[in-house]
């Protein structure tokens, strides 16, 4: 072997080594990966069959991420060898940089899997949610003890593969390569086969370049997740824009379909002018999004917990609209969407406003109505970028943490909500002293980790997880806020409206886009005597949360959003983002696009869970159109900033 060994150049030896040892530890990562999320393993006789592919694919996945960091290393080292240059500085250089990048690789891998276990999602540039708030990513870290194990399982990790990694230099490039005695054909031989070596594999198989899709070797949708590597997944989510069609063709057909080609007098493609067919109530207006809220934490959908008691009598006695899917899987999308009606697009975070464009929705139809707008959440106002977007889009106060008696502090994400409920009592309570109806926006924060259930309360939630726990504290206080607002002289003039920022995983989720983070519910609430109960089963996004309760009001005003009044509109379809992905559906199908321009549909009724859409391309190409339409349009009213209120025509 050694014999053998010496007709070998140094470079590729060391190369060969690092690749080696990524595999292995991107291997371990995997494994780790599998263990924590254990529970979503489905009960299959052939499961092992399934892991052993799914671990197949991953190799495969790993091999890419690996041969990219490879790459740079692999022609600077083959340049010194060719022309026999002598730097060992730059040997040096390339050594430690190429340690450096495979640690940062394994940094994502350790923050994948607190990720994914709230997420249902590897990796993607969405986690970069948390850098604008530092002190609570830190906060986060350490509140909790798993990821306090992530982060040491990434220090191990790490130094490791450091040790390994200088264990194979030493052994494979222990001289300057300059030196070595090798004619420049043989030279050029090696090098014409690692570059095709490390060319295909960066492509992952040998025919078209790998993508997520091909992660796919189940039914199951957590283990078409297993082979994916987070570096993979994060690196395709950073192309947050893609032309989805030609403007020209988007703003012609985004007008037909909300049947406006030839009324449209305003300087906005979707902008129509409605106009209410009775007395407008001047209701006050309050809006509570639950976090992580998904409709399958409710009885009225067949949670047999009976964890939701209060927002399920809300819905028995309101107007509960029970096919509601929300925006995207992110709070920024949830509050985005609910008061502004204009949909998320892949991972980006709706609340940074880079564009500076401003836009209408709740806040500013009703403030241009005569309402003051008020936001409450429980902690401060760097989280989501809520403290620069809101004011610039048209809310004149945000309650937030230091407005809080600081004692009631009970970790990284603030009071408790009901502790913010209580504040919101005392401030609406003024505002309702002047002559002006309020619009209020509550964001609860408690049904989020890491899971505090405050004490010296009236709640006490029954046995079983913290998860559910927690799920029971937040009704509670929806119902103490609601107890305390009936006694307040302003309460039967004020309509109340119920709703997820996203929802949340549950067992139940056998697509590739699992159905409960995105199914959420949507409550209207008061107690005016001419509205009796009712369930809508009409299809429906949170998107139309804003011109559907313009509706009830009687509103008359200019819709500029992407929603509808479900009271009297049909939608086709609704869509939504799943980060790397897009999503289409209407009540039979499901149309899933990726970055990757993979494309997916599914039959939503029935067990057949396989990709259909060779058989049914007529309806998927419609779906794909007609979110195409959409985002486009959305993109180029952004950039153009035509988002801002209309004033109703005269």
């Amino acid at each position: 072997m050694k014999q053998f060994s010496k007709y070998i150049p140094q470079y590729f030896k060391y190369l060969l080594g690092m690749y080696f040892i990524s595999i292995l530890f991107f291997t371990v990562f995997r494994i780790i990966f599998v263990y924590t999320s254990k529970e979503l393993l489905p009960d299959l006789s052939d499961l092992n069959y399934y892991l052993i592919s799914a671990f197949e694919v991953g190799w495969r996945f790993d091999t890419v991420i690996s041969c990219y960091i490879l790459a740079f290393p692999f022609l600077v080292l083959s340049f010194l060898n060719l022309f026999k240059i002598n730097s060992l500085i730059t040997i040096r250089i390339i050594k430690f940089l190429t340690a450096l990048i495979f640690i940062f690789a394994f940094m994502l891998c350790a923050v994948d899997i607190p990720y994914f276990k709230y997420n249902f999602s590897r990796l993607t540039v969405a986690v970069f949610n948390w850098v604008d708030t530092p002190e609570m990513m830190i906060q986060l870290m350490f509140s909790e003890f798993s990821y306090v194990i992530y982060l040491m399982l990434f220090i191990v990790i790490s130094i490791l593969f450091s040790i390994v990694a200088k264990y194979i230099r030493i052994k494979t490039i222990s001289k300057n390569i300059s030196e070595e005695k090798f004619s420049v054909t043989i030279k050029l031989i090696y090098f014409l086969l690692i570059a095709f070596a490390v060319f295909m594999g960066m492509r992952g198989r040998k025919s078209a370049p790998i993508k997520e899709g091909n992660a796919c070797v189940s039914t199951n949708a957590f283990v078409n997740q297993i082979g994916l590597n987070p570096v993979f997944t994060f690196a395709k989510s950073m192309m947050n824009k893609i032309e989805f069609m030609d403007d020209k063709i988007a703003l012609s057909e985004v007008k037909r379909y909300f049947n406006n080609e030839a009324k449209n007098k305003y300087d906005s493609p979707i902008a129509r002018l409605v106009l209410a067919d009775s007395v407008f109530k001047r209701y006050n207006v309050v809006v509570i999004i639950m976090e992580s809220m998904t409709a399958n934490n409710l009885k009225r959908f067949g949670n047999i917990y009976n964890i939701t008691p209060t927002i399920d009598s809300l819905a028995n006695n309101g107007l509960s609209f029970d096919n509601i899917w929300g925006a995207g899987k992110h709070t920024s999308n949830g509050v985005y969407s609910t008061l502004y009606s204009f949909p998320g697009i892949w991972s980006r975070r709706s609340t940074t406003n880079v564009e500076r464009a401003v836009y209408s929705g709740f806040p500013g139809v009703l403030k241009q109505k005569g309402y003051s707008t008020t936001y409450f959440t429980n902690h401060g106002t760097s989280f989501d970028n809520i403290g620069e977007f809101l004011p610039e889009n048209h809310f004149d106060r945000i309650v937030s943490q230091g407005d809080y008696p600081q004692n009631k502090i009970v970790g990284m994400y603030g009071v408790p909500d009901h502790v913010m409920f209580e504040k919101g009592i005392e401030v609406l309570s003024e505002l309702a002293q002047s002559q002006k109806p309020f619009f209020a926006t509550f964001m609860t924060t408690s049904n989020h980790g890491p899971y505090i259930i405050p004490d010296g309360i009236k709640f006490k939630p029954k046995k079983g997880p913290i998860e559910r726990q927690i799920i029971e504290y937040a009704d509670w206080s929806i119902g103490y806020f609601m107890e305390m607002a009936s006694k307040q002289p302003w309460f039967d003039s004020t309509v109340f409206i119920f709703t997820g920022d996203h929802g949340a995983i549950t067992d139940n989720n056998k697509y590739i886009i699992p159905l409960s983070f995105h199914h959420i519910p949507f409550i209207i609430y008061s107690t005016d005597k001419s509205t009796e109960s009712k369930a809508y089963s009409i299809l429906g996004g949170q998107i139309d949360i804003f011109p559907t309760v313009m509706g009830y009001l009687n509103a008359s005003y200019v819709n500029n959003t992407f929603g509808i009044n479900l009271f009297n509109e049909k939608r086709e379809f609704i869509y939504y983002s799943e980060d790397n992905k897009l999503v289409c559906m209407n009540n039979e199908y499901m149309f899933v696009f990726s970055k990757e321009r993979e494309e997916n549909l599914f039959k939503l009724k029935g067990n057949d869970v396989s990709n259909c859409i060779e058989a049914n391309k007529g309806i998927a190409d419609s779906m794909k159109k007609y979110m195409f339409v959409m985002l486009q349009s959305t993109q180029w009213m952004i950039e153009h900033k035509k988002t801002n209120v209309i004033a109703v025509s005269k």
